[in-house]
């Protein structure tokens, strides 16, 4: 992604100061929960108003995934197969719109790939892994359980990810809105 060894440089000192912040970013109580319960009441905190109790169910739902850097995750116009939270890492979505590209750095503690896969929609951005990543995934047959098994965590999910996907929407408006003038 990096054109020169100084922007190289800088994109690296970022990488390290983000995955330093976020793994301190858990709030004590939760430490001792086994992943990935803490990641979930991180992940979720400030869009839900439910519990470590509440979130405990949804934890055999989500399969861990290890990423080494530069792995495709996935790939725009693939069919939507997963809804990902990041535990470490930094992954790099990058957007291909009629008035150009848009680039956007997922950072640990945040999700990717909400929209298409709650829509039920083709992807929109191909993300790569920037740095080895470990991941927590909700796939198409744990999402179909869920919702059969636990209804009520099935809508707070999906609550949640309209919430996500409202902020990353603004995000891409704010850059057409920003290149467009």
């Amino acid at each position: 992604m990096a054109s020169s060894p100084r922007q190289r440089y800088l994109e690296e000192a970022a990488t390290e100061t983000l995955e330093n912040h976020t793994s301190s970013l858990a709030p004590r109580k939760w430490q001792s929960f086994k992943q990935p319960l803490p990641l979930i009441l991180q992940t979720f905190q400030e869009l839900t108003t439910e519990n470590e109790d509440f979130w405990f169910k949804a934890v055999p739902y989500f399969e861990r995934r290890e990423y080494a850097r530069g792995t495709v995750i996935f790939s725009r116009g693939q069919e939507s197969d997963g809804f990902y939270l990041l535990e470490h890492g930094m992954l790099h979505a990058h957007y291909t719109l009629p008035m150009g590209n848009y680039q956007e750095s997922i950072v640990a503690g945040t999700t990717c790939g909400e929209l298409p896969f709650f829509s039920d929609t083709s992807r929109t951005a191909t993300v790569v892994a920037d740095t080895d990543c470990i991941t927590y995934r909700l796939s198409k047959e744990s999402w179909l359980r869920m919702q059969k098994d636990w209804p009520e965590g099935a809508r707070e999910i999906l609550q949640i990810a309209m919430k996500l996907t409202k902020e990353r929407f603004d995000g891409v408006v704010s850059y057409v809105l920003t290149t467009a003038g």
